[in-house]
């Protein structure tokens, strides 16, 4: 495939020429198939050849239904196909909408079709596309602890209200894998009334509109889907299925970011494989260092790329630093952060329901702040991992 071109189709009930001709006239496209209205008014998926990366399709305001069943088979055969709907009103009813949105279709064009408009379109489309795929482009950041008790989720919950306040106002996700219950809505002091398996069982209607009623708004401006609210949910709960769920919610989000928790086996693999970043949280003691080795090398063993693993250091003193320079030799790789240790902020703020990066004062704010800012900026540019400076 040439760099910067797209493999695109259209289907048309009317002519395909004239939705042909508008594809070309943009210069991005590789080649161009025709998938005309078939005998019976039904395109049926047995004459595509093959599936390319963005199809036109026509969507008429009467009788869509044949249409937007292909979009769904053909978002069923491949996940990534970008469909964008041509419809004679620029702002179609509600209802057909929010249907074509369950179908696959993710942007709406008016006919007759706008040159830039399409063309604008198809170079969004191409940005996240030659960002590049998998881990390089993935919004997912997880935050796990070496071992319970590290405090993981506290970092977790910090530092995606941070990201959210940020001036950009980015939209953050922050979901609760904590096992056998999560805790990120009691640090929030949030009242979920919908949960992961609520989400899970519910993935075929898991459009925009429905992920907003799932999930739980944060003062902050930070999105929360809680997690299970009794441990025997997580029968119904499988890596596979949570993997699919991330899928489905990282397209309407800047940044996921996921409380983890320490359990994990090789049915994990498609989730660490997809994430961004994995913050691995630790502390200086025995019995939290000592796993370091053995997690790096399980994560590898997982699909996890070595070079998005990052090391947090937890509840950190400045004399723990001849400790931590062995820690660097051991393992290879630097400290990425070292979080201050402030027992009495920390235990008031998890008794009262109040985030440590709401008192501006104590110190771990800032770097929260930083942490955030070293995640969010060059995104497209992620390699090493970087030593974020010390205060």
């Amino acid at each position: 495939m040439a760099a910067g071109k797209i493999t695109a189709a259209v289907a048309s009930t009317e002519n395909c020429t004239t939705l042909r001709t508008a594809l070309e006239r943009t210069g991005l496209t590789e080649s161009v198939l025709e998938w005309p209205e078939p005998v019976g008014g039904e395109w049926s998926i047995d004459l595509v050849e093959r599936i390319p990366e963005v199809v036109l399709l026509d969507l008429p305001l009467h009788h869509a239904g044949a249409a937007l069943s292909f979009a769904q088979e053909l978002h069923r055969l491949r996940a990534s196909v970008r469909i964008i709907a041509c419809s004679a009103e620029a702002r179609p009813d509600p209802n057909l909408l929010l249907r074509a949105m369950r179908a696959g279709i993710q942007d709406f064009l008016s006919k007759p079709v706008s040159h830039d408009a399409l063309r604008e379109t198809l170079e969004r489309f191409l940005t996240e596309r030659d960002g590049g795929a998998g881990p390089a482009t993935s919004k997912i950041t997880l935050v796990m602890g070496a071992k319970g008790g590290v405090g993981a989720t506290t970092v977790a919950v910090n530092l995606s209200v941070t990201m959210a306040l940020q001036p950009t106002r980015r939209r953050v996700l922050l979901l609760d894998f904590g096992r056998p219950l999560g805790l990120v809505s009691l640090l929030m002091n949030l009242r979920p009334r919908f949960s992961l398996r609520d989400a899970v069982e519910n993935i075929e209607r898991l459009d925009a509109h429905f992920l907003e009623r799932l999930v739980e708004k944060h003062k902050s401006g930070l999105s929360v889907l809680a997690g299970v609210h009794v441990p025997d949910d997580w029968r119904r709960l499988s890596p596979a299925s949570l993997t699919r769920l991330l899928s489905r919610i990282e397209p309407h989000f800047d940044h996921v970011l996921v409380d983890f928790g320490t359990f994990y086996t090789s049915e994990w693999k498609p989730v660490f494989e997809m994430s961004g970043e994995i913050l691995l949280v630790t502390e200086v003691v025995v019995p939290a260092l000592w796993p370091l080795e053995r997690h790096l090398s399980a994560l590898g063993s997982s699909g996890a790329d070595a070079s998005r693993i990052r090391l947090v250091i937890n509840r950190w003193h400045r004399q723990d630093d001849e400790v931590l320079k062995s820690v660097e030799k051991l393992t290879g790789r630097p400290i990425f952060a070292r979080v201050p240790n402030d027992f009495r902020q920390v235990n008031k703020a998890s008794n009262m329901g109040v985030l440590l990066v709401e008192d501006r004062a104590n110190g771990l704010a800032s770097k929260f702040e930083e942490m955030a800012r070293e995640l969010t900026d060059n995104t497209s540019e992620r390699g090493r991992p970087k030593v974020v400076r010390r205060s």
